[in-house]
């Protein structure tokens, strides 16, 4: 991995944790056993540095939609793999976004454009799951887009409860089930509890 790269993880993985305003640069440097000065010659700023972060996930979530949806069957099958798939990504907590939104407003402007980018692709792959007979067609698509794309705010909302008894892992997963079960078709529902009887029989949702 280049070093740019290694850059980019580390302080994303310390910003997503911790948030942004609480990380200095000299903490990144020490934690990849390097300069601070080596950081500045490849990011100009903090803000550079976490747009290249920001850029960085959705680059990677593009790359692994783009691949999974050229292996499923349908719609509901990619939406699933899609949930299965935030696994393997850390929830990003209000701490961050809060940061983002006071102090990094070119940060903030660019998860705007992106998210409005997710509404336009998720409103393609309903409408080609309609096509498929998985997916409602009296759905109202420009909501249910919406809410889709949204709906990371609620998880990221519940990381201010101080007494959870669930994971967000949990919460997303049982919260986002429901949803492609309700938008779902009677075909859909079935690839649905299909999925959920092999692999997560043990979970109440």
């Amino acid at each position: 991995m280049e070093l740019k790269d290694r850059i980019i993880e580390q302080a994303g993985e310390l910003f997503v944790k911790h948030g942004i305003k609480r990380i200095s640069m000299d903490e990144i440097a020490s934690r990849l056993g390097i300069s601070k000065r080596t950081i500045y010659q490849n990011f100009k700023d903090k803000e550079d540095l976490l747009l290249h972060y920001i850029r960085h996930m959705e680059k990677m979530k593009a790359e692994y939609i783009k691949d999974i949806s050229k292996d499923e069957q349908t719609v509901v099958h990619m939406f699933l793999r899609i949930i299965e798939m935030r696994k393997e990504f850390d929830f990003l907590n209000m701490i961050f976004i809060d940061d983002v939104k006071k102090y990094y407003p070119k940060a903030n402007q660019e998860l705007i454009d992106q998210q409005n980018r997710g509404v336009v692709h998720i409103r393609q792959f309903l409408e080609e799951g309609m096509s498929q007979g998985v997916i409602r067609k009296d759905l109202n698509i420009d909501i249910v887009s919406f809410l889709l794309q949204d709906s990371s705010r609620t998880f990221m909302n519940a990381t201010r409860l101080a007494n959870k008894t669930f994971t967000d892992w949990e919460l997303f997963f049982t919260t986002m089930i429901n949803f492609i079960r309700g938008i779902s078709t009677a075909s859909g529902i079935e690839i649905v509890d299909t999925f959920l009887t092999k692999h997560y029989s043990d979970i109440n949702v």
